[in-house]
Order: structure tokens, then C-alpha cells, then sequence
């Protein structure tokens, strides 16, 4: 391995080179949020010494272990308050290249862009992309508004930080300023929707085109008067008088997350319901409306975007649950009246469409139905009937275990490549390695040539239409298809 210095507006940053691209860790977009910046808005980097990290793998955010793990897998990365900052993958020689900007997923709690599992050289090797991950804010630390003590969606203004200086500086890294695609997943791909509802005028400055994957877009944002119960229950944890800011500032991080604990045990909760309790809301400020219902306004017209979702979500959440399993009959009631009321023919539809299915793989069916897909495509129907340009996907590769089946997460090993690092991973141990590549490159290249022009169907030889009359889907499993959407 060898370094390479890139010159920044605020001096030289150095990265480690490793077969053709250069990985920058650790790069402060943001002082670090400590002190008397703990859960406080962030604050731009101005000197050399404010983003000089290291040359080795930066932390993630604070958090608690992963509710997903049981089908990702674990992946080592220390925890730390000191997170504002990103991973930078550069092709050498990189210049005027598109950039591709993502936003981890993890319910808002967990995850952060220095996860192995997110590791972006091999996806900027292939597509010649400048690849940038950010880390933000989590769980108490990012979404939970504490009444005169944390401002709401500081996690949010995080990820704003962060796309400000990226547009501002990734041109030192061979990036083209001018091209700029956000991409998330689940929690980010919902970060992606809140952005845009901002409109145009407040979210066309921080990227151009957008890659919405998994986004929960059958969600619906509160406004901070929702969280108060949980705010409350966090001081109490950490024996806090309401406005002790002293006291918030002095707690340890492990004080943190222990209270941080202790609101999500105290929560209630249906069985199959898997809503955040930490998650961005309505504040008048950085979000004014429900992103959904912007979105379903045309707000994102001017922004191309590409949209999709994993043939069943709802397969991650619900896998080994003995609880959701044992209650999946009655469950299955509830969210087929839910979805949809009074019919009494949507039971038989779905056992149409999943013959010998139990109630499980049906809840998990018209659970995904009414959290992700139904969302995304009338997000899409929206986008298409304002003007603006949209492309749908269903990622429709299965695991191994028909219990994990096409899952929630699933599609990022191959949006990344990396699938070495997922190979023991529950949702993909046992699978072939040369299936696996395949649709690696398929899935990439597709998102890499949206990056580049603006059309997934740029060198690439997928027949993806946009989205428009009749629905057009492509579906990525062992051979790429589309087709009309059901």
C-alpha cells in the first residue's frame, strides 16, 4: 500500500492506495459533536487540524447492537461520539468523475459509513465513481428532540453538513462538484425523501440525482410533541432534571446508550410493528411537511430518481421472531384490513399469488406491501405525473434460507461489491460466488451509470425504461427482467 495527498480548501489530506483506488478515512465534514457540541446543530469544519483524521478505519456512531445482525451479520467497527466524517473511495487518477454519495441504513440506530459491510473500493474500482460514505447521528444523539436541550433531526442536519462540504470540496478528490448522486437505504433512503421535501431551492444545492433503495415509504413523520414521552423517559433514565444541560454534557457515552436502552424497553409496541422510536420529525425548520406527502406533491420533480424495494422487506424483521410467527394468523388480519379495508377478496388474491404459503410468508407479504412497496410506487406514480424522471426496481434475489428469503438489506452486497466481507452473513452463507458476482455487477452498474448521465441504461446492456404508463420494474435476481408493475 502506498498514500496519496489530496489539496483541499483547508490543506492537504492524505489517503492509503490499495489496488487502484485511494481510501480516505475519517474526514471531518463537522466538529467533533462533543462537549458542549453534544446534541447540539453541527458545526462546519474551517482549519487543516479540524479534518485531519487518521489513515486507518474511522468509528461509527454511538449505538446498540443491530436488530438485523440476525440476517447481515456482525462487522467490527468501535463506537464513538467523535462520527461526523467520511469515507472517501477514489479511483486513481480519478477527475471530473460522477459521485456517489450513500446514506446507511439501521432504523436511525444503528450502522454508520465505516462498516466493513459498506466498504466502497471495489464499487469505485469497477465504475470508475468517486464513492463517499457518511456517518451521522443516532438514536438520542440524532433523532430525539429534548425540549430546550437538542434541537430536532440533528442527524438530518448532519447528513446536510455533510452534502454541503462534499459539494464543496470533493472536486480535490477528482470529483465532479456538478454531478452528485445521493443514494440511501431503508433509514437513508428515508433521509433521501425527507432531503427532497425540503423542495427544490433547499435541496437541488446538495446533490442532483437521488437512488432511493428500500426506503419505509409507507411511514409517516410526527411533529416533536410525538416524542415527549420517550424525552422524558431518557432524562429519567439518566436521573436528569428537564433542562440540565450541565448534566446532559457531563454523562458518559455509556450512560447514553444504557438510558437509550432503557426507552426502547419501556416502549409498547404491537409484535410485527418495527417503526423506530427514534426517528425524524416535523420541526417548521429543516422539515416542514411529511416527506411522503410532498413527494406525492411533485416535490421532487426536478430531481431524476431511481426507486425500488426487496421482493419481501418484511422477511429480515420477522425472521425468528417466535412471537410474530405464533401470532402471524391474527396479525394477518390486521394489516390485510389495514391495507386493504372491507375486501373481503384480498386474502384469496395473495394465497393466489403464493400458493401453500403459511400466515407468515403472507404477513410478510402485505406487511412489505404497506411499509415499502405500496409507497414507493405511488412515489413514483407521483414523480412521473409531475413531470420529473423515474426509474422502479425490485431486487428479487433470495437467500439460501427460504426463511430469509429476499429480505430487507439484501441488495447492498451487490450495490457494493464486496461480497467477500457478506459471505458468512445469514442471508447470504451457502450461495454460489459466481451467481453472486453476476448480479454484483448488473445491480452496480446500473446505479454507476445513473451517476454518470442520468439513466440507469448508460453502459450497461439493461433495457430499463423509465417508469410511466403501465409501471415499468426492472427485477434484479440470478437474470435481470422487467416488466409491468403488479
Amino acid at each position: 500500500m502506498s498514500g496519496a495527498v489530496f489539496e483541499t480548501s483547508l490543506g492537504r489530506v492524505a489517503g492509503v492506495a490499495a489496488g487502484g483506488v485511494v481510501h480516505v478515512p475519517r474526514l471531518r465534514y463537522a466538529l467533533p459533536p462533543t462537549g458542549a457540541r453534544r446534541f447540539a446543530l453541527p458545526e462546519p469544519v474551517t482549519a487543516r487540524e479540524d479534518i485531519s483524521g487518521a489513515r486507518t478505519p474511522g468509528p461509527v456512531p454511538l449505538q446498540l447492537p443491530s436488530r438485523l445482525a440476525k440476517v447481515m451479520g456482525s462487522y467490527p467497527a468501535a463506537p464513538d461520539e467523535d462520527c461526523l466524517h467520511l469515507d472517501i473511495w477514489v479511483p486513481e487518477g480519478a477527475s471530473g468523475a460522477p459521485v456517489f454519495v450513500f446514506l446507511h441504513g439501521g432504523a436511525y440506530m444503528t450502522g454508520g459509513g465505516s462498516l466493513p459491510c459498506y466498504e466502497g473500493a471495489a464499487l469505485a474500482a469497477r465504475t470508475g465513481m468517486v464513492v463517499v460514505n457518511v456517518s451521522y447521528r443516532l438514536g438520542v444523539m440524532g433523532f430525539l428532540p429534548l425540549p430546550g436541550l437538542a434541537p430536532a433531526n440533528l442527524g438530518l442536519h448532519d447528513q446536510v453538513a455533510a452534502l454541503r462540504f462534499i459539494r464543496r470540496e470533493i472536486g480535490a478528490f477528482g470529483g465532479n462538484a456538478a454531478n452528485i448522486t445521493l443514494a440511501g437505504q431503508s433509514a437513508g433512503g428515508f433521509s433521501i425523501a425527507a432531503l427532497l421535501s425540503m423542495g427544490e431551492a433547499a435541496a437541488r444545492p446538495l446533490f442532483d440525482r437521488a437512488v432511493l433503495l428500500s426506503a419505509p415509504m409507507g411511514m409517516s413523520l410526527q411533529g416533536p410533541e410525538a416524542r415527549e414521552a420517550p424525552a422524558a423517559a431518557f432524562l429519567d433514565a439518566l436521573g436528569l432534571a428537564p433542562g440540565d444541560r450541565a448534566g446532559l454534557e457531563a454523562v458518559s457515552a455509556e450512560a447514553l446508550m444504557a438510558a437509550q436502552g432503557a426507552v426502547l424497553r419501556a416502549r409498547s409496541a404491537a409484535a410485527d410493528d418495527v417503526t423506530p422510536p427514534f426517528m425524524p420529525v416535523i420541526d417548521g425548520t429543516l422539515i416542514t411537511r411529511d416527506p411522503v406527502a410532498a413527494l406525492l406533491g411533485g416535490a421532487a420533480a426536478w430531481c431524476p430518481v431511481i426507486a425500488g424495494t426487496t421482493r419481501e422487506e418484511h422477511a429480515a424483521f420477522y425472521y425468528g421472531d417466535a412471537a410474530v410467527a405464533a401470532a402471524a394468523p391474527e396479525l394477518l388480519a390486521r394489516r390485510l384490513e389495514e391495507a386493504w379495508p372491507g375486501d373481503a377478496g384480498a386474502l384469496a388474491r395473495l394465497r393466489a399469488r403464493r400458493p401453500g404459503a403459511d400466515a407468515l410468508a403472507l404477513l410478510i407479504d402485505v406487511t412489505s406491501e404497506l411499509r415499502f412497496q405500496r409507497g414507493t410506487r405511488a412515489f413514483l406514480e407521483a414523480q412521473v405525473a409531475a413531470g420529473g424522471a423515474a426509474w422502479a426496481y425490485s431486487f428479487d434475489w433470495q437467500s439460501p434460507d427460504p426463511g430469509i428469503a429476499a429480505c430487507h438489506c439484501i441488495e447492498l452486497p451487490f450495490l457494493f461489491a464486496n461480497t467477500d466481507t457478506w459471505a458468512e452473513a445469514p442471508m447470504l452463507r451457502g450461495a454460489e460466488r459466481a451467481g453472486l458476482d453476476g448480479l454484483a455487477t448488473a445491480f452496480g452498474d446500473a446505479l454507476a451509470g445513473f451517476a454518470r448521465t442520468g439513466t440507469p441504461q448508460d453502459g450497461t446492456p439493461l433495457a430499463w425504461p423509465g417508469y410511466g404508463p403501465g409501471g415499468a420494474v426492472m427485477h434484479f435476481d440470478r437474470f435481470t427482467s422487467c416488466s409491468a408493475a403488479a
